[in-house]
């Protein structure tokens, strides 16, 4: 973000902070599709991540005014939708154990739409993504939003409230187990 932008934001923020709603939606439109590209990077469900990214707003919205370092608005609504996000799947799972179906729909879509044999990486393409989604969970996470976000080691850091090595080693062993699964290591579990 350059400096102007950044200040635009910084005022949009105090002004929201101030009771500006007009502010606030400004801001919340401004940053609606990264926060939702975050949400369903983690649920791989376009309703879900709505649902998230819409309770994650009037969250922010309710908690704006409690926000200390204004210049940090982008991650703090990061963690809010990151947080909103592992709400609905904790209550889904509390409902229901979906979370295995949505695995092999996923699977089976990543198949389906990997299937054209004029695409030569489509298998690879394939291994990779079966792999990515085998990971642990927070190494699937910062693989996701490093890659989907473009998100930098200390975003990814300040968005899942770890420190910056922690999300630096986490990235270095899903690298690790990725390139172990893809070069054919079967005693490896990724």
């Amino acid at each position: 973000m350059d400096h102007d932008a950044a200040q635009d934001e910084l005022t949009l923020v105090r002004r929201a902070k101030a009771g500006d709603k007009e502010a606030f939606g400004q801001l919340m439109q401004n940053h609606a599709v990264r926060v939702y590209r975050i949400a369903y990077a983690i649920v791989q469900n376009q309703a879900e991540a709505e649902d998230a990214v819409q309770e994650a707003f009037i969250t922010a919205f309710k908690s704006i005014k409690k926000l200390e370092k204004e210049e940090s608005f982008s991650s703090w609504l990061s963690r809010i939708v990151t947080t909103r996000v592992y709400d609905l799947i904790r209550k889904k799972q509390r409902g229901q154990k979906t979370i295995e179906k949505e695995t092999t729909a996923l699977k089976v879509e990543i198949a389906r739409s990997s299937s054209n044999p004029a695409n030569g990486t489509a298998d690879l393409s394939l291994d990779l993504q079966q792999a990515i989604t085998k990971l642990p969970e927070l190494h699937w996470l910062a693989i996701m939003m490093r890659y989907s976000e473009d998100a930098s080691t200390d975003e990814i850091a300040s968005i899942l409230n770890r420190p910056a090595g922690t999300i630096r080693r986490v990235l270095s062993e899903s690298y690790q187990m990725l390139r172990l699964h893809l070069e054919g290591d079967d005693n490896h579990e990724v």
